[in-house]
C-alpha cells in the first residue's frame, strides 16, 4: 500500500453522514479527483469531493489533501477534468464546475432529477444525462451556460449510464436501449 485517505470527516456517523467511494478516481497530473456517497437505494445525504496529492505516502488523510469541496451531496458519479476545470455531479441531482487546483466553485447548476451517470465532455460541450432520461449539454468552461436538454423518452426506463462519443455521435444507454445522436 503507498498511501490511504479518508473521504469522511473525522464526526461522521454510518449510515447518516460516512459514505463510500462509489465513484472511479480520476489521476490527472498525480492528483486525485474523487468524490464519496453510498448506493442511491440508500437516500441522499452530505458527500464530499477532493482533490489529493497522490505523490504523497502513508495516511495522507491530512498531508494529501489539496482541496475539500463539502457543497456536493453523495455521489457516484467519476469526474471530468479538462482544461483546469472539474465537473462533478452528485445523485441529487446538482452539477459542480470546480477549479482543479483550488476546488473553487464556478458553478452549480440543478437538473431537479437523480443524476447517476457520470459526465461526458466533448467538443468544448460538457454531457449529463439524469435518470429521467433528460440530455443535459453545457458549454465547457468557467461561465454556466445551457447550450441544450433534451427528453429521449417518455417511456419508464432508467438512464444510469455515462454518454460516450465516437466518430461524431453521441451514445447513451438506457435500461432498455440505446440511442445515438449524431448531425
Amino acid at each position: 500500500k503507498l498511501w490511504e485517505f479518508d473521504t469522511n470527516p473525522k464526526d461522521s456517523v454510518w449510515p447518516k453522514t460516512r459514505n463510500e467511494v462509489i465513484s472511479t478516481p480520476v489521476i490527472f497530473e498525480n492528483v486525485v479527483y474523487i468524490s464519496n456517497g453510498q448506493d442511491p437505494e440508500h437516500g441522499e445525504g452530505v458527500g464530499h469531493a477532493y482533490a489529493i496529492d497522490g505523490t504523497k505516502r502513508g495516511d495522507i488523510t491530512e498531508s494529501g489533501r489539496i482541496w475539500h469541496f463539502d457543497k456536493i451531496r453523495r455521489s457516484v458519479s467519476t469526474a471530468s477534468v479538462v482544461d483546469g476545470l472539474v465537473y462533478m455531479a452528485d445523485f441529487s441531482g446538482f452539477l459542480h464546475c470546480l477549479d482543479a487546483e483550488t476546488g473553487r466553485p464556478y458553478w452549480t447548476h440543478d437538473t431537479f432529477a437523480a443524476v447517476w451517470a457520470s459526465s461526458l465532455v466533448a467538443d468544448g460541450k460538457v454531457y449529463y444525462v439524469a435518470r429521467n432520461g433528460e440530455a443535459y449539454v453545457f458549454k465547457a468552461g468557467t461561465t454556466f451556460e445551457q447550450l441544450a436538454v433534451n427528453k429521449l423518452t417518455d417511456e419508464a426506463e432508467d438512464f444510469s449510464a455515462t454518454p460516450a462519443a465516437s466518430a461524431g455521435a453521441l451514445f447513451i444507454r438506457s435500461s432498455k436501449h440505446l440511442y445515438c445522436v449524431a448531425k
